[in-house]
């Protein structure tokens, strides 16, 4: 049971991209980020009736910490989307369990065993295929282009945050459950980005009503993917639903060549490709 979660958990994430991505055309993408969290936290609302909250300094900490962290992520998040294709960006999420991998030794001694470098060698081979299109300048031009292009940048940062908000996000669903953590979460974020948009004078009513439609479907997968994500982490290992998330990569330079006609999509589904295994190595030997 837990495979059909697992495996719908990318598949909602792509289709969200999709309106993102539509949206961004002719809304800031700060506004997206609104809709992102904020219609989450209507849905989920109803929690509040039928979950006993559970609150201790441990939860009240860590929900903290990951919501600023998450206010960050999400507001990078769309905006590498408006700023690039997604079929070279979203691609960029699956150096999340690298930058995890990297960290530790530095953080608790740990170093990668074989399989861990051979899926090391994997993404770094496929994010240079993603890219090979810029090898004019240098061999390694393609990968210099990674930090270059603002949307391939601000994933790969969104990728080093969630890297480290995952932490945060474990601690706060033990002390607590996944339906309070998901509602909570979801009220922090959407009141830090309400605030700065407020701040920066960024709320624009014409704006939203015009791409009303898109931003509904935003909320509504993000909802989506907040469930099935859950459901899945509640029935098996989470290396296993982070292995499933990360096929997220190959889907959406798919839906990038379908839905967007984005170009090079065979040699970047290849790329995406390179970078998923690199994934499995590193989460499953």
């Amino acid at each position: 049971m837990w495979v059909i979660f697992a495996l719908l958990n990318p598949f909602v994430d792509s289709t969200r991209n999709i309106f993102s991505k539509r949206a961004s055309r002719n809304i800031d993408p700060i506004l997206i980020s609104l809709a992102n969290n904020g219609i989450p936290m209507l849905i989920f609302s109803p929690v509040v009736f039928f979950v006993e909250f559970k609150f201790n300094a441990e939860f009240i900490t860590a929900l903290i910490i990951s919501a600023l962290i998450n206010i960050a992520a999400v507001l990078l998040y769309h905006r590498a989307l408006s700023k690039g294709e997604i079929s070279e960006v979203v691609p960029m999420l699956s150096f999340t369990p690298l930058f995890l991998l990297l960290s530790s030794p530095l953080l608790v001694g740990e170093f990668p065993n074989i399989y861990g470098i051979i899926g090391i060698v994997l993404m770094v081979a496929g994010s240079y295929l993603l890219n090979i299109n810029n090898v004019k300048g240098g061999l390694l031009n393609p990968l210099r282009s990674l930090v270059r292009n603002k949307g391939t940048r601000y994933m790969l940062i969104v990728a080093f945050i969630w890297s480290i908000s995952a932490n945060f996000d474990k601690i706060a669903i033990t002390n607590s459950s996944i339906w309070q953590y998901a509602f909570s979460v979801n009220v922090l974020v959407t009141l830090g980005i309400g605030t700065i948009i407020l701040i920066k004078r960024k709320f624009d009513i014409a704006q939203l009503r015009a791409e009303k439609f898109n931003l509904l479907m935003v909320g509504l997968f993000t909802s989506a993917g907040f469930y099935v994500h859950m459901t899945a982490l509640s029935l098996t290992l989470v290396a296993y639903v982070i292995a499933f998330k990360r096929m997220g990569g190959l889907i959406s330079v798919a839906y990038g060549g379908v839905f967007m006609g984005e170009k090079n999509i065979r040699r970047r589904f290849i790329g995406a490709m390179l970078m998923f295994l690199g994934v499995l190595f590193i989460l499953l030997f």
